[in-house]
């Protein structure tokens, strides 16, 4: 069986490491027939196109000049217009389908690029699943009204009677049934996000004075938080260091004036990540929502406490594994920072880490996607 998927390679994107890693689990697993295609678009103005292949693996590289997609949906009258702007993306996801003839097309998030992907498996009658990686209503509610309307559209036409819907968490799937598509969902299961095992292999270095963020610097992170804990941290005679892994840039203004506070730190390959982890005393998750959040569970795996927002997926995987004294609301940075100090250098028990062995390794999790790739063909 061929599955044909997008990927857009980032170090602090947490989709792209679980499509690495899926594919890594095919590349590597026996006994099956499956074979995966990424396509991967590079944003650049020479066109080019580059093919790496391996047994049961392939990436397709494509150099397109992408628009900036925040000036294209401000330019936008609707969504037609955006589909115009991004129609060579379009073509070359078709022209992909077609050469490999992939038994399915696996879509993974909502954002431009996957839509992009769903219309062109749509011109070629192929079957889509849907990985609900990232809700875009939520991605883009700081935006301008015009904006989040087209996004809207956008994202409502992932809701499709013959699509099978994945989706990381049971908070997931309400908000797209309550504040996306208005109705509910039939054909949908729901699989959380694997932990990858070499964050279960070495021992922790704790360290107590270091607290640890790992995100995207955009608003639904609640990056306003990790300001607002850096100045208090501050103003209490810098009790502890802040630790910073983000895609903020450094000629950026705030970056400037948060490094004077916090350490910022380059975004890690996934394994160096098991690293930072252990260094770090907690790992924080502010999120005001998250589909998953990946963090948080890496960083148990590795031993290091994590406090996520109760209004992440992930928070239902530390409810099933005990956890959920680590489960609370960013509402108030005081009350944070207290907790912080409560759980600073805890070890997480080895019970919870042999429970998320059984329950949340790649072979389980992927496993259970494949059985469903297979039917939905």
């Amino acid at each position: 069986m061929k599955i044909l998927t997008s990927i857009k390679v980032a170090q602090t994107a947490g989709i792209a490491q679980v499509v690495l890693s899926f594919m890594d689990f095919i590349e590597k697993s026996k006994g099956n027939n499956f074979k995966i295609v990424a396509v991967n678009i590079i944003n650049q103005k020479k066109k080019i196109r580059k093919r790496i292949d391996t047994k049961k693996t392939s990436i397709i590289s494509f150099g397109i000049s992408v628009s900036n997609i925040a000036e294209v949906v401000n330019k936008a009258k609707n969504l037609s217009d955006v589909k115009k702007e991004y129609e060579e993306v379009i073509s070359a996801y078709q022209m992909a389908i077609r050469e490999e003839n992939p038994d399915l097309v696996l879509v993974n998030g909502t954002y431009f690029m996957p839509w992009c992907l769903l219309l062109a498996a749509e011109r070629e009658n192929i079957p889509v699943v849907l990985h609900y990686h990232g809700v875009l209503a939520k991605e883009v509610q700081n935006w301008k009204t015009k904006q989040r309307k087209i996004f809207l559209d956008m994202e409502r036409c992932f809701d499709k009677k013959d699509i099978f819907y994945i989706f990381p968490s049971h908070i997931t799937k309400e908000v797209v049934e309550k504040e996306v598509f208005k109705h509910k969902i039939k054909k949908s299961a729901i699989i959380p996000n694997p932990v990858s095992a070499h964050f279960f292999q070495e021992e922790n270095k704790v360290e107590k004075i270091n607290i640890g963020i790992v995100s995207r610097w955009t608003g639904i992170k609640n990056v306003r938080f990790c300001e607002e804990l850096a100045h208090y941290n501050s103003k209490n005679g810098n009790r502890f260091v802040v630790n910073v892994i983000t895609d903020l840039d450094k000629n950026n203004k705030i970056y400037k004036k948060l490094s004077k506070l916090v350490k910022f730190h380059k975004p890690k390959t996934n394994k160096k990540l098991a690293s930072f982890y252990r260094n770090m005393g907690v790992i924080i998750s502010p999120s005001h929502f998250e589909t998953y959040g990946n963090v948080a569970k890496e960083s148990i795996a590795s031993g290091t406490p994590a406090m996520v927002s109760c209004n992440m997926g992930v928070s239902e995987t530390f409810n099933n594994l005990g956890l959920s004294d680590w489960v609370i609301n960013f509402d108030s940075v005081k009350s944070v920072y207290d907790k912080i100090d409560n759980i600073m250098g805890e070890v997480v028990h080895v019970d919870v880490k042999n429970k998320m062995k059984k329950l949340y390794m790649p072979h389980t999790i992927f496993n259970q996607i494949l059985s469903i790739l297979n039917n939905a063909a």
